[in-house]
């Protein structure tokens, strides 16, 4: 090398740091070239840096994509426990010969048929994290903070609105039987009280809906008061 030429830099075996800390400390008069290298190779990092933690953001997240997934298990859950219904019924006229009361065996199966879903749901969460449905659409329900199994007491928060509306059902028909209501002579307290149930259900479905759909975990509003999340497997 001729004395007085600058000494050729490989700046390509830099760090993206290195080169930024060249990039502040290079006399960019002197050096113009140099500094035009330097920025390009900064300008390349930083694009392939970005690329990167873009995939890994996405990577992240997909198992949590579970929105669609969940309505399948829905549609499912519901088929099978209207099956359950429909057994239970079909017990109902089997032993309607053999009961003396037919009235009562009426109301123990009403009651079954009202309780089997939270049952169904409560009991294969607890067990499994997964009712049926999300086996065949393979999600499943884990705690929020250490994605591992959930455990019974999640699992009864997870459906604690529908928990609290079979107990609002059950005590209700020790108020008002279903022949009352029928004959339009339940009393009028009672139709507000249900007017104002009803609109509070459907409030509350909406905002499970609402928080689904806002936050990047897809964690509906039961989620967050059992500390749970649902992801694909």
């Amino acid at each position: 090398m001729s004395k007085g030429m600058p000494e050729t830099i490989d700046y390509s075996t830099y760090t993206l740091s290195d080169l930024r800390d060249v990039l502040q400390h290079i006399d960019k008069d002197a050096y113009p070239e140099r500094v035009a290298e330097i920025e390009a190779l900064i300008a390349e990092r930083s694009d392939v840096n970005a690329a990167i933690e873009t995939s890994e953001y996405e990577d992240e997240f997909a198992k949590y994509s579970t929105f669609a997934p969940r309505f399948v298990a829905s549609i499912i859950d519901g088929i099978i426990t209207s099956v359950l219904s429909a057994m239970l019924m079909y017990v109902g006229t089997l032993l309607t010969p053999v009961i003396a009361n037919e009235e009562t065996l009426e109301t123990v199966i009403s009651y079954a048929d009202a309780v089997q879903f939270t049952i169904y749901s409560v009991l294969l969460h607890g067990l499994f994290g997964q009712t049926l449905g999300k086996m065949v659409v393979r999600v499943k329900v884990v705690d929020a903070v250490t994605e591992k199994e959930i455990n019974f007491q999640q699992a009864i928060l997870r459906d604690c609105v529908p928990i609290f509306t079979l107990v609002f059902m059950l005590v209700s028909a020790l108020f008002v039987t279903e022949d009352m209501f029928i004959s339009e002579q339940s009393p009028q307290w009672f139709a507000y009280v249900l007017l104002g149930f009803g609109i509070s259900y459907f409030i509350w479905h909406l905002l499970e809906i609402i928080t689904m759909l806002f936050n990047k975990k897809r964690r509906a509003l039961h989620d967050f008061i059992a500390g749970t999340v649902v992801v694909n497997i």
